[in-house]
């Protein structure tokens, strides 16, 4: 069923969630370039010609072997591209999926105009069905518009979960922490290097950093930081290297303020690695707390600083967690079970 799927959303080349999630699409469901729309380049002003040309064709030459449209929508510019889509698509007929992406869409729908909040309610109302990444997106759609029951719940693939999960129990000292995201107050990795710093450890510990975005700003904190000589700052990495490096860490930590589905958090629990993260948007359905990993109030730096000390200082604890990690990924978030939510869903419409 999905090969009569049509995706729109940003070309695989852009760099962002939504990006990554189509390439996963084409990649592990074996789906043709032909069954991808891009509506979006990277660049708002050179993506208006490439949107006009969407539209063109929508209108004027829809395929015939495309019996549904799954527009991947994020918030603001993402929303307005998608919305004038969706009526170029019903105007011809054609049916369509809202799949929903996007850390700000809670922001993007409490803080919408009256003319915005119509819009949406317009978008989501004539969608055959609202594609969420966790339960907790249900709340947010409703709350522009409680009549909507049409949701589907569709987790983001893991592409890398692993045959096994990695032997932490072999892993040697010192025990390596890694943080991967944009650098800023929205990922909370200030309050990770304040916590790291306020940790009493019983055993060697490195903290490694790696993203784009703050950087200077991260250095500075790290240098005022009394263990620096312990954290490292590193750019953001291709996607395959870091995935490569991944199995030597022993934990990774994701202590942000805004998240609907992180990818990071599934990428280690796929290769048996503990999180620790905290309660928003949908992490609490990645990572199980107090089984695969340990999630606690974000901002809140003691909790933090507790749950880096119970992991990093209980070798045990990190191993059997990590183990509980990577069946959970199994369990939830392999190609096979998206894959078949996708299909039964599809199936259903």
């Amino acid at each position: 069923m999905l090969e009569k799927v049509c995706h729109i959303g940003p070309g695989f080349a852009v760099q962002g969630g939504i990006s990554s999630v189509l390439v996963c699409y084409k990649k592990l469901f074996n789906l043709p370039e032909g069954n991808f729309i891009e509506s979006y380049n990277g660049s708002f002003v050179r993506s208006l010609p490439v949107l006009l040309k969407v539209c063109l064709k929508l209108l004027f030459f829809p395929s015939k072997k495309f019996a549904f449209y799954q527009i991947h929508t994020s918030s603001y510019g993402s929303f307005y591209r998608k919305y004038l889509i969706s009526r170029c698509l019903r105007f011809r007929g054609k049916k369509y999926t809202a799949h929903i992406h996007g850390s700000q869409f809670d922001k993007f729908c409490d803080e919408a105009s009256p003319l915005l909040k119509w819009m949406l309610k317009d978008y989501f109302r004539h969608a055959e069905r609202v594609l969420i990444l966790s339960s907790e997106m249900k709340g947010i759609v409703q709350s522009v518009d409680p009549s909507i029951e049409k949701f589907t719940t569709i987790p983001n693939p893991g592409a890398d979960i692993a045959d096994a999960p990695v032997d932490l129990e072999a892993h040697e000292l010192p025990v390596k922490i890694i943080f991967s995201g944009r650098f800023g107050k929205r990922k909370g990795v200030y309050d990770l290097i304040e916590a790291f710093s306020k940790a009493n450890f019983s055993v060697p510990v490195k903290l490694s950093l790696f993203g784009d975005g703050e950087v200077d700003q991260v250095r500075a904190a790290v240098k005022e930081s009394p263990k620096c000589s312990d954290i490292s700052v590193s750019s953001w990495v291709v996607h395959s290297e870091y995935v490569k490096m991944l199995p030597k860490y022993d934990l990774l930590v994701l202590p942000s303020y805004a998240e609907r589905f992180s990818m990071s958090l599934v990428e280690a629990l796929g290769f048996g690695l503990p999180a620790i993260s905290t309660f928003v948007g949908g992490t609490a359905e990645v990572v199980k707390d107090g089984e695969c990993g340990i999630l606690c109030e974000p901002g809140d730096i003691q909790a933090l600083t507790r749950a880096l000390e119970k992991l990093v200082n209980d070798k045990a604890l990190r191993v059997s967690m990590g183990r509980a990690g990577w069946e959970r990924a199994q369990d939830a978030f392999s190609p096979k079970v998206v894959y078949d939510k996708l299909e039964k869903c599809y199936k259903e419409l």
